[in-house]
């Protein structure tokens, strides 16, 4: 009789592993990191909450592309992109600063949030996509949506106190964007790019939100 219980108990408990890696799998995310740019570039990703590693990949131009496998939990994921394919996670480091920033959380309460961050500086166009929608999700405004920021012509955006960057970003630093408060230095950025943050506490109409287990695209040159 104790045999039959423990074998139960234990038929139960495998059950239960295999639902929740079920569930895990269902959940798991994917990131198809894009670049329609007409030249090289290296796209860099790190969770910052998983210990920051970086990996950076060097994406052809017109449609070079990499896929990432993030799984149901991503907590403070990060991409960012620079000109050229070095794809050198030392450069990818003092790119970021540099760069706008796709910023993702996947697996928090059922959601995933992301959004664009020009809070330190814009390098590169940038898109942010759900290419599936988990259900009970929709396009609808913030929900599910799509953001975007894309300048032209960076040399003629770059006005101060913002100023450009030069190697190995190529960007334009928002110089008052770490701040609280918006400034005529960061409505510049604000201006250029609505879908995005121009200073730390931008929070309005900036974080989207798609229920976990959607994938996403992050597109450069959209």
């Amino acid at each position: 009789m104790k045999n039959s219980v423990r074998i139960v108990a234990l038929q139960a408990l495998l059950m239960a592993v295999v639902i929740s890696l079920a569930m895990d799998s269902i959940n798991a995310a994917s990131i198809n990191i894009k670049n329609q740019c007409s030249e090289t570039i290296s796209a860099c990703a790190t969770c910052n909450i998983c210990g920051g590693q970086v990996n950076c990949f060097a994406l052809a131009p017109y449609n070079g592309f990499q896929v990432i496998d993030v799984g149901p939990n991503w907590p403070g994921g990060v991409i960012w992109g620079y000109p050229g394919g070095s794809a050198n996670p030392t450069d990818g480091n003092n790119a970021k600063p540099q760069a706008d920033l796709a910023e993702l959380t996947i697996g928090a309460g059922g959601q995933d949030y992301y959004d664009i961050s020009n809070v330190n500086a814009y390098n590169l166009p940038l898109l942010i996509n759900p290419t599936t929608i988990a259900s009970p999700g929709k396009r609808q405004g913030l929900e599910c949506g799509t953001p975007i920021c894309s300048i032209s012509n960076i040399y003629s955006f770059c006005q101060s106190p913002n100023f450009l960057t030069g190697a190995v970003g190529y960007g334009c630093y928002n110089v008052d964007g770490p701040g609280p408060v918006a400034t005529a230095g960061t409505e510049h950025f604000a201006n250029a790019c609505p879908d995005a943050y121009s200073y730390s506490k931008d929070d309005a109409n900036h974080v989207y939100a798609c229920p976990t287990g959607s994938n996403y695209e992050v597109v450069f040159c959209p």
